[in-house]
């Protein structure tokens, strides 16, 4: 035996190759079972198994996106207060009251939509999860007794965009179309709100839910911050940007016509303290920006589908 072949047969295995992760967690005291999505680099991604919310987004560096109030309650039928929860099939235009539907307080199941042509497959370098809700509270009396499949894939890409695509299906067999409004209520952690500001909305016109629901056209070159405010943006851009200027940093929402509108909404001071799973504080470290069909009401014959994508991303400057 040469040298050169026992040299070889002595040398270490190669290391594992690292690849996309997605793993079950059950935090008993946090919402119970939930799907933590990881790629390589560090970025990770955790939804709940109730109301398929996603409750973290982390960069590379383990910096948290996401707004969760430390106020949040974790106990069904509460919707938990930060994250990204699904509002299906009705929205409400004030936040501290419980509206929004059911799907945020659904118990919702994981499945394979591998083969489900609505949802492309993805890549092999690509973390994701898929769910389904199918059912609604029995005591849920906003919505007739309508059958539906509501599924969501969650992808945690590999420079850590976390892509939402939401498909709602009407399955109907008395033959009955259902109307609906949906939107991804999106909560993101800020530095400071005072030195937030929202570009990618100017010149367009928005309902003012603070102000019965008028229409006015936004004149200004990014919105800020100094006061309440609970907006819905009519006829949005696909690409909208929250830029944390303390942070140097900005997150920006890709969406698709499906979605054609955005909420903004920041409840400031007194309605902060007013809500009970909000810190009076926490208002200066959030603020909702949602890509949304809520203005806009979606009707659906037997068969007929719905789908809405969000990607969000987030980069330093």
């Amino acid at each position: 035996m040469s040298a050169e072949t026992v040299s070889s047969s002595r040398a270490p295995p190669p290391p594992p190759v690292r690849g996309p992760t997605c793993k079950m967690a059950n935090r008993a005291n946090r919402g119970g079972l939930s799907v933590i999505l990881h790629q390589p680099d560090g970025y990770s991604a955790e939804i709940l198994f109730y109301g398929a919310q996603v409750v973290s987004w982390k960069t590379e560096h383990k910096q948290e996106l996401l707004f969760l109030s430390e106020q949040a309650v974790y106990r069904p039928p509460k919707p938990i207060r930060g994250g990204i929860p699904i509002c299906f099939p009705k929205f409400f235009d004030k936040e501290h009251m419980e509206g929004h539907g059911f799907a945020r307080i659904g118990s919702w199941r994981v499945e394979n939509l591998a083969r489900d042509t609505a949802f492309p497959p993805p890549t092999p370098d690509n973390a994701y999860v898929d769910f389904l809700l199918d059912h609604k509270p029995d005591d849920f009396q906003d919505w007739p007794n309508h059958k539906f499949e509501l599924r969501l894939r969650v992808i945690l890409g590999p420079t850590g965009d976390l892509t939402m695509t939401t498909r709602v299906k009407n399955v109907n067999t008395n033959g009955e179309p259902f109307t609906f409004k949906f939107a991804y209520h999106s909560y993101f952690s800020v530095s400071n709100i005072r030195a937030t500001q929202i570009e990618g909305l100017q010149g367009l016109d928005y309902r003012d839910y603070l102000d019965d629901h008028n229409q006015f056209t936004d004149e200004a070159d990014a919105i800020t911050f100094g006061d309440e405010l609970d907006r819905v943006y009519l006829n949005t851009p696909d690409e909208i940007c929250i830029r944390d200027i303390e942070l140097r940093r900005t997150i920006t929402i890709h969406k698709d016509a499906s979605l054609p509108e955005i909420v903004v909404w920041n409840p400031w001071e007194v309605d902060a303290s007013s809500i009970a799973d909000l810190g009076d504080q926490e208002y200066k470290q959030m603020v909702c920006v949602e890509a949304a069909a809520v203005e806009t009401e979606i009707t659906l014959y037997p068969n007929e589908e719905w789908i809405g994508t969000q990607r969000l991303s987030a980069k330093e400057y």
